[in-house]
């Protein structure tokens, strides 16, 4: 079986490099460089030779830039992809426990790995999610669990930091959508997956550990946006129309309302802070950043903006 692996990279230099060196002896990789300004390409090149990097020249977001690879993977008659997260390290056996649950399991398409967390390797990152209508969001399966956790439970996706995905799925359902830019991609292709009948599963030895959100900029109000933002377009894309009718009005509206209320507090307290007391309001003031970017992606949803967001939450 031919497997090629995509590793993104976004600014993450050291990540990508340490990310490589644990996959030494592999010698189909895909590093798709999103727009870097830190000299990752340069210095990819430069310690990992026969690691093909191709350039995009702007972010494209996680799913935009893996898609750039796996089209290169796919010409390259790769009969599986890898999609790794650059801030990963891999066991040295990850690959080969993925190729052999694909030759075992000729049912499943798609599946994840074993990511225990990079800070406490006895720890699980998480393993996927299970779809809570009830809630509007994923049950996470493993959150935290000490190492050895395994779930019997049918999961609707497996965790995105590394993906192993037969080419075909890719031809019978397409790329990753590139509109969530930044989380809720794996649950939305996962879930594509199962309704086209592939077979969803972990792959449990098949470890690796996850340094767990090293690329974000901006700290909680950049998370916020983007998990808002696509957990509308998720909904939106997988959810029959009376879910979506039931979800709006019984938890989104009534959600975005209460944080629309708190923006407003918040700036009005923000404000007299500054002028009566003088004191120093760092926190209050992150949060106002928190209300504003949830509110921002409720608006850039309606509005069809599915971009890199806007530039505020970059701001440190």
């Amino acid at each position: 079986m031919k497997v090629m692996v995509v590793v993104l990279n976004w600014n993450g230099k050291s990540d990508t490099l340490a990310c490589l060196d644990s996959l030494k002896g592999h010698p189909e990789i895909i590093v798709v460089d999103n727009g870097s300004h830190d000299g990752s390409a340069s210095a990819i090149r430069n310690q990992f030779p026969h690691v093909l990097v191709i350039e995009t020249g702007r972010n494209l977001g996680y799913a935009g830039g893996n898609n750039v690879g796996i089209q290169r993977a796919l010409k390259s008659k790769a009969d599986a992809i890898l999609l790794l997260n650059n801030d990963t390290i891999a066991d040295a056996e990850m690959i080969q426990a993925f190729i052999q649950s694909a030759e075992n399991n000729p049912q499943v398409g798609l599946w994840g790995g074993y990511p225990l967390r990079f800070s406490d390797p006895e720890c699980l990152d998480h393993l996927g999610g299970i779809w809570k209508s009830e809630k509007g969001d994923f049950e996470l399966i493993g959150l935290g669990s000490k190492k050895g956790f395994r779930t019997s439970e049918s999961l609707d996706y497996v965790c995105g930091c590394a993906l192993f995905i037969r080419r075909e799925v890719f031809e019978k359902i397409g790329l990753l959508e590139t509109k969530f830019f930044l989380f809720w991609e794996e649950a939305d292709f996962a879930m594509r997956a199962k309704k086209a009948g592939f077979g969803v599963e972990v792959c449990y030895n098949a470890r690796l550990f996850h340094k767990v959100s090293a690329s974000f900029i901006g700290g909680s109000p950049h998370k916020k946006y983007f998990w808002w933002r696509g957990r509308l377009l998720w909904i939106e894309r997988n959810c029959s129309p009376a879910e979506k009718k039931r979800l709006f009005r019984q938890l989104i509206h009534p959600e975005l309302w209460h944080y629309q209320k708190l923006l407003w507090i918040k700036k009005v307290q923000v404000q007299l802070l500054k002028i009566i007391r003088k004191e120093k309001i760092q926190e209050k003031e992150e949060k106002l950043k928190q209300y504003r970017a949830i509110i921002q992606g409720l608006r850039d949803y309606l509005q069809g903006e599915f971009g890199v967001g806007p530039s505020w939450l970059f701001e440190k």
